[in-house]
């Protein structure tokens, strides 16, 4: 039996209803501010549906009319593995409360944006992070995966090349880029046994270094002069019982080593040799040697919360007297390990040794990320120069942290496709939350925007969010936003929730073109049809953020409108 659209949006709001009724007190964070709503309603639909082409038009002569302002700084804090509503904000989820404390981004929502539905291009590190510097959608960039850059690669342009040579701005990088290595002015590693092209990836300064694991993994000979990897090998700390060791040996036996055996114990593995706060000193170390009296760009590449999920003793003990909430369908997934074990004091007093997995060792990973940022962010303002910054927080992709069964990224559920933002500067509206979709891959466009960019590379797409920090409704907006990855492609819009119903809300699309590309789907997901090309899936993610109530089956008109924004060979 068909239903009519009015029907239709009847019977999934008694479904929403019924679902909403476990979680009566999160029920903020799945509804429109009331002024964020009215202010949308006065938006002239119509602008949605411009061309392609018109869109890039608007977005050129805009940042044109910008070009003349005054040029702010620009720190860029990218986390690795975010997981969207593990953001200090989302007090409750779907399972319990989330006592996660992030004063930093508590200040940074106040004093400027938080967006609540930022998707990644691509929820995998080395695609979206290639997106973000090509300024390109996840197929337009041919990084389809992990695997290295291509040749082709090296003769594109990024977006901090234009920032650099067009706006004359002191790029800067530090940490895990997930960038191609054989940067000729900053090569991640003193030698190149394979003869790769060398690019130049657009900065004027860098230290990087690389991921977790592969700074345990990988042979010193075969990867020279990797920056943490080298101060690691360069320095010596004690273990519990006064033992010198290496300080790399201390940190391969914390991520893939056994542990203490190994070498991992509360004294020889504490903060000061920590990743993320390794990658804090470079990014200050970047600050004290820019050059004065020239506006400047910083990427701060962190590590974390990305697994290994590793915490030192004192992080591991900040979280271990709260309860953290079970994964959505897959309770006692990821416990807490301090919580199920007895420790005995060692001659540091310290009860802990270093814990290795659990929500609450990655919600431990995200509370000492917010005091490093908030420690780079307080040596700008030492500096005088944060007045005139504009600070973006933001993650390259979530993480499904055990729901339904699954961890990890690259999947089209809400929690792996988008993440946490947070933009505050000059210009910028204070304690504003926008909750309409947005795409990270705007984030190069708003640089070049507030840079005073207007020629973009050939193939650019990026555009600016300067129309949302601003409240400037004149500016133009991005009609939708996209994602993907490998097996599966996915859409986003906000549009009326029906023609009877003017209200906005999100739907999201997603076209699978395999099993594959259902990983990590929710029981109620529909399974994908035997004998079939594709599947297709429809959600509310304004009224249904963990894609718990699949409507492909009531909305075929919301489907009709969203498939063709697919790209090409996908579901049409």
């Amino acid at each position: 039996m068909k239903l009519s659209s009015l029907a239709a949006v009847a019977v999934i709001g008694t479904l929403l209803s019924t679902l909403a009724s476990s979680q009566e007190e999160q029920s903020s964070s799945l509804r429109r501010k009331d002024n964020e709503r009215d202010q949308r309603r006065q938006l002239n639909l119509n602008q949605f549906h411009d061309p392609r082409s018109e869109f890039v038009k608007q977005q050129s002569e805009a940042i044109q009319h910008n070009a003349n302002s005054a040029r702010p700084n620009i720190l860029f804090l990218l986390l690795d593995q975010w997981r969207p509503d593990w953001d200090g904000q989302h007090k409750d989820t779907r399972t319990g409360p989330l006592p996660l404390n992030m004063p930093f981004l508590d200040e940074m929502s106040r004093r400027g944006t938080h967006f609540t539905q930022a998707y990644v291009p691509s929820p995998f590190c080395g695609p979206s992070r290639a997106c973000l510097a090509f300024g390109k959608e996840y197929d337009e960039t041919g990084v389809m995966d992990n695997k290295r850059w291509s040749v082709d690669h090296t003769q594109w342009t990024t977006v901090y090349k234009l920032l650099r040579d067009d706006a004359d701005y002191h790029t800067m990088s530090c940490g895990k880029d997930d960038f191609y290595e054989w940067d000729y002015n900053f090569p991640k590693y003193a030698n190149n046994p394979n003869n790769m092209p060398v690019m130049d990836l657009g900065f004027s300064d860098a230290i990087r270094s690389d991921g977790k694991v592969r700074v345990a993994k990988d042979a010193d000979e075969l990867f020279k002069n990797e920056a943490y990897r080298t101060y690691l090998n360069g320095i010596t700390v004690s273990k519990d019982d006064g033992t010198d060791i290496n300080a790399r040996q201390a940190y391969k036996g914390c991520f893939i080593g056994k542990g203490a055996p190994d070498g991992c114990d509360a004294t020889s593995f504490q903060n000061e040799i920590y990743p993320d706060d390794f990658v804090r000193d470079k990014a200050i170390e970047l600050l004290h040697r820019k050059p004065a009296g020239k506006p400047w760009f910083m990427q701060v590449n962190f590590p974390g919360p990305h697994p290994p999920i590793v915490s030192t003793s004192r992080m591991a003990a900040s979280v271990m007297e709260r309860q953290w909430p079970d994964p959505i369908n897959n309770p006692g997934f990821m416990r807490c390990p301090q919580q199920t074990q007895k420790f005995k004091l060692n001659n540091q007093g310290q009860i802990l040794p270093p814990q290795i997995d659990g929500r609450c060792n990655y919600a431990a990973e995200l509370e000492n990320l917010d005091a490093l940022m908030f420690s780079i962010v307080k040596h700008v303002e030492e500096m005088g120069e944060l007045d005139n910054t504009i600070v973006i927080v933001a993650g390259d992709h979530g993480e499904n942290l055990g729901d339904n069964g699954a961890s990890g990224k690259g999947m089209p559920w809400h929690a792996a496709v988008s993440t946490p933002l947070f933009i505050m500067g000059p210009g910028i509206r204070h304690g504003r939350v926008h909750e309409g979709p947005v795409s990270t891959l705007d984030l190069g466009g708003t640089w070049l925007d507030y840079a005073g960019v207007s020629n973009m590379a050939p193939g650019m797409t990026t555009s600016s969010l300067r129309s949302i920090l601003a409240q400037d409704m004149s500016l133009p907006r991005r009609p939708h936003v996209s994602s993907g990855y490998l097996e599966w492609r996915t859409v986003i819009k906000e549009m009326p929730t029906s023609p009877e119903d003017p209200t906005l809300t999100s739907y999201k699309l997603i076209c699978a073109k395999s099993p594959k590309g259902m990983k990590g789907a929710p029981k109620s997901a529909t399974p994908f049809p035997a004998g079939e090309p594709y599947h297709i899936m429809l959600y509310d993610v304004t009224r249904d953020p963990d894609d718990l109530l699949p409507i492909e089956q009531l909305r075929p008109d919301v489907i009709a409108e969203l498939l063709p924004l697919l790209p090409e060979g996908w579901c049409r």
